[in-house]
């Protein structure tokens, strides 16, 4: 019976002390102790700088894991740069045990000869003859190194332009001199001096350079004009005049001889001979004049005109 009250006594205590509690708890702030709202604040100020603190940490705004990691990769790169520094003796001893391989070839005008005639292969033009030049010059040496080479070929002017152009793209710089084009059977007759420096490169060509702004801004088509094509009259026939090229006149008080420069070479008329199917009818100091079924026309030397 006894231990029965006690408990009921234990139990009942219990309760008043929790009571207790919650009425204090319940209590409005103007009603509480100044120890009670010291506690209350230095609590709240302890979880707030506890909170601060983990995410100053997290965030590293004072660089602390940064300047860590830092440290840590330059240690490991003295670490590197130490057994570099180690194994380097070794190293230059196992180089110098290597057997030397053989020296590079010299660039040979025989590899001059076979880059030119690449070139001419891909650009469409027939090469008949490909030398060493008067100004080959072997003996000089760095920037100034140049082998001149002395080509004759045949193309049409398209692929001409083509040939050109590629000298641009080579490895070695190839600059052309003297060239010299001359309209022959159906083709044309070209010649020239390369000069190729092969201690130099050609410049990256810009197209900006070769496009008219005027010609951009334009809607027409831009056509290719060859100026070597035999040119059609305006009748439409395709007439010897544009065949026929007077180069020469040679005349005294009796006779003349006139030199024309044909489809089929150079040709030398006097005055009542044929060309073709014209008739030289007249010869003065600057012009020769053709007739034939059609009518007349006069030719004048090409430094007259």
């Amino acid at each position: 019976m006894s231990t029965l009250l006690a408990q009921h006594a234990a139990a009942a205590g219990e309760t008043a002390l929790l009571s207790s509690w919650l009425n204090r708890l319940r209590l409005p702030l103007t009603a509480w102790s100044g120890r009670r709202r010291l506690l209350v604040g230095v609590l709240i100020g302890i979880a707030v700088f506890c909170a601060g603190a983990n995410a100053w940490i997290s965030a590293d705004l004072a660089g602390v894991q940064a300047g860590r990691a830092a440290l840590s990769e330059a240690r490991n790169r003295l670490a590197r740069a130490q057994r570099s520094l180690g194994e380097l003796p070794e190293l230059r001893r196992n180089v110098a045990a290597m057997p030397l391989g053989p020296a590079p070839e010299p660039w040979t005008p025989a590899d001059d000869v076979r880059l030119i005639s690449l070139l001419a292969a891909r650009s469409g033009v027939t090469l008949l003859t490909l030398a060493p030049g008067a100004g080959h010059d072997a003996g000089s040496a760095g920037l100034d190194t140049m082998r001149s080479m002395h080509l004759t070929a045949q193309a049409d002017f398209l692929h001409l332009m083509v040939f050109l152009r590629g000298l641009s793209d080579l490895p070695l710089l190839v600059v052309p001199e003297d060239v010299t084009v001359k309209r022959g059977t159906g083709v044309l007759l070209i010649s020239a001096n390369l000069h190729l420096f092969h201690a130099l490169s050609p410049a990256p060509v810009r197209q900006e350079l070769f496009i008219d702004e005027d010609l951009e801004a334009d809607d027409e088509v831009v056509v290719f004009y060859d100026p070597f094509s035999v040119q059609p009259q305006a009748d439409g026939d395709a007439a010897q005049a544009g065949l026929l090229r007077l180069v020469g006149l040679l005349r005294d008080r009796t006779r003349g001889l006139a030199l024309l420069e044909t489809a089929d070479g150079a040709a030398t008329v006097e005055r009542g001979q044929r060309v073709g199917d014209d008739r030289v009818t007249g010869m003065d100091a600057l012009s020769i004049t053709l007739t034939n079924r059609v009518g007349s026309r006069t030719l004048a030397l090409t430094e007259a005109s």
